[in-house]
């Protein structure tokens, strides 16, 4: 079946601004993404449905697709360097609404106001994948998730260091592919990064305080840490087709 989401003469996602060129598109979208998550945290957001999902996509991608905010139409696969070329199982097209009523049903299942830092943390990082995994949107699936998982952190009273998960993007995808391999799933490579992302105080990104001053040094190397990190695809992550 045809990708109806790009143009029909070169593989390019259909954009409001008609770009045609992927690179140019991919920093276009990347900055105005940035700069929508940046007014949508200083309007803050509660909404932890599917219904938020899509109103979080839809604000970061409106300006850019006609389709944000929606669920896509079409099955999907993404070959992936650590599944040595294999894609994750996403959710069907027509199973979206179902699988993401399943999976947030599974999260308000979860105590998280009466769960330690660890604990908490933990749960955050077997829950979350799983919106990921079913991958509602055509594109911009784990920037959303990511945004949704950072109120969801701070409604529970905990901080999230975004300037962390921001410089280690490549990292935090990884993560969710190793955490979406159903019965081969690994979650210690996301848990640990938002053991360093998630805070009991708040996080001061101000270089002119004491505060952030002294705690710079730990933050570079905290950077360093998830930007070196190298996956290498074991043999177990195969799957039969």
């Amino acid at each position: 079946m045809p990708d109806i989401y790009l143009y029909d003469d070169i593989p390019v996602l259909r954009n409001r601004l008609d770009i045609r060129d992927e690179k140019t598109l991919d920093m276009i979208e990347a900055e105005q993404s940035r700069q929508n998550m940046m007014l949508l945290y200083e309007q803050g957001f509660e909404d932890f449905t599917p219904e938020g999902l899509c109103k979080i996509h839809r604000a970061l991608f409106g300006d850019i697709y006609d389709w944000a905010g929606k669920y896509r139409i079409i099955n999907i696969e993404k070959r992936e360097r650590l599944l040595a070329g294999r894609s994750v199982w996403y959710s069907n097209d027509v199973d979206i609404p179902r699988d993401l009523d399943d999976a947030f049903r599974e999260i308000y299942k979860v105590r998280w106001s009466q769960l330690s830092k660890e604990k908490f943390v933990h749960a955050l990082a077997r829950h979350f994948p799983k919106l990921w995994q079913i991958h509602p949107f055509r594109e911009g699936n784990t920037r959303t998730v990511v945004m949704m998982m950072t109120f969801f952190v701070e409604h529970y009273g905990y901080y999230m260091d975004q300037e962390l998960l921001a410089a280690s993007a490549g990292y935090v995808r990884d993560s969710f592919v190793m955490a979406s391999l159903d019965q081969f799933s690994e979650y210690e490579h996301l848990e640990r990064i938002l053991q360093d992302a998630v805070s009991e105080e708040p996080i001061d990104y101000d270089p002119r305080t004491l505060e952030a001053q002294t705690s710079e040094e730990v933050r570079i190397e905290k950077y360093k840490k998830y930007q070196k990190e190298k996956y290498e695809p074991q043999p177990h992550y195969k799957r039969e087709d």
